[in-house]
């Protein structure tokens, strides 16, 4: 008989393998993983006598494995092992060169080239950068291609002069690297120049109906009556010369309108727009291509090899077809994923501009927002984009991010680079009696780095007393303690005992105890007195303020940098203007 601690290990691996394959164990691959991680099953197997007998065990666990649903297969291995698919896409991220799943076709392709496409409409939030920018960046990276950021500004009403340097600054933020920048609005030449060869040969029209008209051709399935007639280049370049006005005209491509896909029979190309000036070329252009006709142009100039984007473009990409089709060009190949959510909040930004038109918002950076920007500012580390972007992958599933996740990511980077730093919330004033004429705290600004120094403060007492302040939020555990006679650590400095408290004037008695931790006593932080201390308040991420005092050397951190709030939390300094630090939270 097969030892059970054996087969329990086989059916763990038998999940974890079905659950990373949509559902599907496959015996030899549990076999492969077996083999390479668990020494008993290695050999056992290696035993002739016992062979037969533990594959006919794999295969067996493996099938019942495999009759579970996807759904059930997470639950038990989560249930019996304590074994997330997160963690499985942890482990898978570590196991490749960047953490994602080969590209198709590569073999087929001189040189991968991706491409992520915004439109400078508003600041890039959290949704835009984890998947469209990040996964086409790191996959150019990984198979040495070339990453290209391409700046969809078709649309002159929607497209904003301060956006298109946010694009860039935000990418270069957060490490991203790009081999060439392209704007779509220098391209409307080249545009106009295919659009005349699908005149030239009758594959578009120029379709004078007004929406309503073409909705009813199009409901039943029977062409307007310009597709034949309006097809040569004499309307397109009627349509260039402003013979037509703004809504009066369209360019049509000629598709099937027996489609099954209404949105694919004859799809609009270009239209005119002559009321609004473009910021990049004013009024120069009144012709405007839309975004599946301009994206077709621009991949295929681009050469571009895959297109990696979110799933809402199914649509989009059976019309692209369309039009690669009529050119006679080869598309690339498509990868689509699922939408990124985050709780509770509006990622689109068209819902950030309507907060910021009425009022509601500092700015595209608020502290509130889900933008790159914002989370930066916040100190969200850089690194943490990326690390998110593997783990959330290409998966077709919508995914919503929690944001306990992004922060248990940043806090593994920041607690290592974060200085730390006392902030008082509502301090209440501490006197302490009984203290040496003279104590020195010498504090580590980041723990077990030497390098970066520490701040040292020399704190002198009066006629024996020593005056600190301590936030309002320990009031409870001293209250506690003052009954019971408990020692309290200051933290760095020294023990006390508390002996009364005054809430109405927010003052605190207490007398020294000793220098030295004594283990198992808790600790609170504190800030020093006098010109010691610095009026501080945090940005939080709800819109509220926190208000209180920071210690003295704050001063010495500069705007930017990362900070650790001792028993409070991370966050960044916003703003250091001497008599006032100005911090951003991050979390806990």
């Amino acid at each position: 008989m097969l030892d059970e601690k054996i087969k329990t290990e086989i059916r763990k691996q038998a999940l974890i393998n079905a659950v990373i394959h949509n559902g599907k164990a496959d015996s030899k691959a549990v076999i492969k993983k077996l083999l390479a991680s668990f020494s008993e099953f290695k050999k056992v197997l290696a035993d002739e006598t016992k062979r037969k007998e533990v594959l006919n065990i794999v295969d067996e666990i493996v099938k019942n494995v495999n009759l579970y649903s996807l759904d059930e297969q997470e639950k038990i291995l989560k249930d019996e092992f304590n074994v997330t698919i997160q963690d499985l896409k942890i482990e898978q991220a570590k196991k490749t060169r960047e953490g994602l799943p080969p590209l198709p076709k590569v073999d087929e392709f001189k040189k991968v080239i991706t491409r992520f496409a915004p439109a400078p409409s508003g600041a890039l939030h959290i949704g835009q950068i984890l998947r469209a920018a990040f996964i086409n960046f790191l996959y150019a990276k990984e198979y040495n291609g070339k990453f290209i950021i391409r700046i969809e500004d078709t649309d002159p009403r929607r497209v904003k002069k301060p956006y298109y340097d946010w694009i860039l600054e935000d990418l270069k933020d957060l490490g991203i690297e790009w081999d060439e920048v392209v704007y779509e609005s220098d391209h409307f030449e080249i545009y106009y120049e295919f659009t005349r060869k699908l005149f030239e040969t009758h594959k578009a029209y120029v379709c004078t109906c007004s929406p309503e008209e073409f909705q009813k051709y199009k409901e039943k399935k029977k062409p307007c009556p310009h597709r034949e007639t309006m097809d040569k280049v004499e309307y397109w370049e009627k349509m260039l010369n402003g013979e037509y006005r703004e809504g009066e005209a369209v360019v049509r491509l000629k598709t099937k309108m027996d489609h099954p896909n209404p949105a694919v029979r004859d799809p609009p190309l270009l239209r005119i727009i002559d009321s609004f000036p473009h910021p990049r070329t004013g009024y120069k252009y009144h012709v405007y291509p839309l975004y599946n006709f301009a994206v077709v142009i621009e991949d295929h100039i681009s050469e571009i090899t895959h297109v990696i984007r979110g799933k809402e473009h199914q649509t989009n990409e059976e019309i692209q077809n369309e039009i690669y089709s009529a050119f006679g060009w080869k598309p690339p190949i498509f990868i689509e994923y699922g939408m990124i959510q985050l709780p509770e909040a509006k990622i689109h930004k068209r819902h950030i501009r309507s907060k910021l038109r009425e009022g509601k918002l500092e700015g595209w950076d608020d502290v509130s927002l889900p933008t790159v920007r914002a989370f930066l500012r916040r100190g969200i580390h850089p690194e943490t984009f990326k690390t998110l972007s593997l783990l959330v992958g290409l998966s077709k599933s919508d995914i919503t991010l929690d944001y306990e996740n992004i922060y248990s990511h940043n806090r593994q980077i920041l607690s290592k680079i974060a200085k730390r730093i006392f902030f008082v919330e509502d301090p209440y004033t501490l006197i302490i009696k009984n203290t040496p004429d003279k104590l020195i705290a010498e504090i580590d600004w980041i723990p077990g780095k030497p390098e970066a120094g520490k701040r040292k403060y020399i704190l002198e007492s009066i006629n024996g007393e020593l005056t600190l302040y301590v936030p309002k939020d320990d009031l409870s555990l001293l209250e506690s303690s003052a009954t019971r006679g408990d020692i309290i650590r200051l933290k760095d400095l020294i023990n006390i005992v508390v002996t009364s408290i005054d809430r109405d004037n927010k003052k605190i008695e207490a007398k020294f105890h000793s220098h030295d931790v004594i283990p198992g006593v808790p600790k609170i932080h504190w800030c020093p007195s006098g010109d010691l201390a610095i009026a501080a308040k945090i940005l939080m991420p709800d819109k509220t303020v926190k208000f209180g005092l920071t210690e003295l050397l704050a001063q010495e951190l500069k705007e930017g940098e990362y900070v650790q709030f001792e028993r409070y939390g991370f966050g960044r300094v916003d703003k250091n203007e001497g008599e006032l630090i100005v911090f951003t939270f991050a979390h806990k």
